[in-house]
């Protein structure tokens, strides 16, 4: 056993993945997540298929009623916690593990959307805060199980000092050294963008037409649909003075979604299981950037305000 102890912090599909590969490697692990997922794998393990095939032992594990007394009994101090939550949910994860964080606690946004890190930066103003985007392809097709499907980049940025380079720098060994590449990105809000820029495309219309990525590529309406968001959204980003992480980011989003046609994405999946969505860290962000700027984001307002109200459907006001 590695004595570095990393806090996975919304052990869904990523979180999970990442919590899995860690103990594979013989890292010491702690995850917090749902329950009956996280019940399964802390008992049984979690089994990992797809890219790799392997049965995990039991992680130690825990829902967030039931954090606190866990990881006391590890007796050790949290070096790293790698933040794997929908976006919304942040600050109410982060706010729940304030008594067991110290000072020393490195604290990575591995997150769709834009502006977790600054939730995160609020709550724990005296530790180190990173970012991170991964773009690998996982699902959990049953609880205890995750399917690693889909190969990606994965970059870790937002230090400001040789110091929190070097903390970076950890988990970023940990996760190469665990089966997951990842690299040092200092253009880390180029990466946060490009990814963005995608997801404000693809995600929305999947979740509104009810259908798989492929769909959004193959319909002509949705194609012409999915470029005039990314239009939108990039527009924004070149008014902010962001370098993007391609040339063309219309043109690798139609890529990304082509390579990704038999995925359900995650904001469908969500409406599917009438929880809360990312919109708001997604497209609602877009909006909110276009409005302080002036700029007219016409069709991003459109599927914002449509995905809110298939929230409303079934989500208590």
């Amino acid at each position: 056993m590695i004595d570095t102890l990393f806090l996975i912090l919304g052990s869904g599909s990523v979180g999970s993945l990442i919590g899995g590969l860690l103990t594979r490697k013989g890292y010491n692990v702690f995850m917090i997540g749902r329950a009956p997922h996280i019940v399964i794998t802390g008992a049984n393990g979690l089994k990992i298929q797809g890219l790799i095939e392997k049965q995990v032992e039991p992680i130690n594990a825990g829902t967030f009623d039931y954090i606190y007394p866990i990881v006391e009994m590890l007796n050790e101090e949290i070096n790293h916690i790698i933040v794997t939550t929908k976006a919304h949910q942040t600050q109410q994860a982060a706010e729940e593990i304030l008594p067991i964080i110290c000072k020393h606690s490195t604290i990575l946004s591995l997150q769709n959307g834009i502006g977790t890190e600054d939730i995160l930066k609020e709550i724990y103003p005296d530790n180190v805060v990173l970012r991170g985007i991964t773009s690998i392809g996982v699902s959990r097709p049953k609880d205890g199980v995750v399917d690693y499907s889909g190969k990606g980049r994965t970059v870790i940025g937002g230090f400001n000092n040789n110091q929190e380079k070097e903390k970076a720098q950890e988990i970023v060994d940990a996760l190469t050294n665990s089966g997951l590449p990842t690299e040092l990105e200092s253009n880390i809000q180029g990466a946060v963008f490009t990814k963005t820029i995608v997801n404000c495309a693809l995600n929305p219309l999947t979740a509104i037409h009810g259908v798989k990525n492929a769909e959004i590529y193959k319909q002509k309406t949705l194609h012409k649909k999915a470029i005039a968001l990314a239009e939108e959204a990039w527009n924004v980003t070149k008014k902010l003075g962001i370098k993007l992480m391609v040339e063309d980011p219309i043109e690798f989003t139609l890529d990304v979604i082509k390579k990704t046609g038999d995925n359900t994405n995650s904001m469908l999946t969500d409406i599917r299981n009438k929880r809360k969505t990312e919109i708001d860290f997604i497209n609602g962000k877009i909006i909110s950037f276009a409005e302080q700027m002036d700029i007219e984001v016409p069709h991003n307002k459109e599927v914002y305000k449509k995905v809110i109200a298939l929230e409303r459907a079934y989500l208590k006001s």
